[in-house]
């Protein structure tokens, strides 16, 4: 900035306007970190700035949201995966996992055999503000990227903000390892720390065992759409009291469906072409 202004992390004089207020923030060029009031103000945290077209070089730097959320736990096999709020950056590496789906996990997920996700659709899925639109990914530090092997989400609903709809998938070749439990776990507790108290999840009619199963469980079983039933979970006030199965069973074999992308994207609940 041409004030004569330097970045209270790094003494870098290369601040930038940033953010929707332009005038009022300012990203260093040199350590990435972001400011309020252009220099003057406090950090901001680039995890609670969608939108800004700077973000990519924001998440350079490790963020005080980032770090609070990224939690590392050792899988059955011991294994050391991480869970860590998805960032813009891994917009490429959730496309190319998405096209590593298999067909089968593709129909089951999505509900179509979807080829890959559009410019829109991964912009969607990753310019996100982290309370109302909020998303996990799991990832294995100890291999080389591409390492993330999962990804959870939930979207309030807009008309309803105590509710909002979930999905959870793990990549073929590391389903089965409570990769997905750990998922939904953080969901539910993030989900329940901001005022959520209802999921959301559909799931084709013809899988009667999943809907037996979730009948079972006490979930709300409803009509939705043609050959699609509408799943309802209320959430516990603490979901730490809660067994990790039981809200993994009801979440993780929902198929995730389109409408999680179309019904915010352009407002109407039809089509499943995620």
């Amino acid at each position: 900035m041409d004030d004569g202004r330097t970045c209270p992390a790094c003494g870098s004089d290369d601040l930038q306007p940033s953010g929707w207020a332009t005038a009022r923030r300012a990203v260093c060029g040199h350590c990435g970190r972001c400011w309020e009031d252009g220099g003057r103000g406090a950090e901001v945290d680039s995890l609670g700035c969608p939108g800004c077209p700077r973000r990519g070089t924001c998440e350079a730097c490790p963020t005080p949201l980032a770090e609070s959320l990224t939690q590392r736990h050792v899988l059955l096999d011991g294994e050391i995966v991480e869970i860590r709020p998805l960032r813009y950056g891994d917009r490429f590496e959730l496309a190319a996992a998405f096209t590593g789906l298999s067909p089968e996990s593709r129909r089951s997920r999505f509900f179509d055999l979807h080829d890959e996700l559009d410019p829109d659709e991964l912009e969607y899925l990753t310019n996100i503000d982290y309370r109302d639109h909020f998303a996990v990914v799991a990832i294995l530090p100890g291999r080389p990227p591409p390492n993330g092997v999962g990804v959870g989400r939930y979207v309030r609903d807009p008309a309803d903000p105590a509710l909002a709809e979930v999905a959870v998938v793990v990549v073929d070749d590391h389903q089965r390892r409570g990769i997905g439990t750990l998922l939904t776990r953080t969901l539910g507790e993030r989900a329940v720390g901001t005022g959520i108290r209802t999921f959301v999840c559909y799931v084709q009619w013809k899988n009667a065992v999943t809907i037996d199963m979730l009948t079972a469980e006490g979930a709300r079983v409803l009509a939705a759409e043609p050959g699609v039933a509408r799943v309802e979970l209320d959430l516990p006030d603490r979901v730490d009291e809660v067994p990790d199965s039981y809200l993994h069973r009801l979440i993780a074999t929902f198929a995730e469906r389109a409408r999680l992308l179309g019904h915010l994207l352009d407002a109407e609940p039809a089509g499943r072409g995620h």
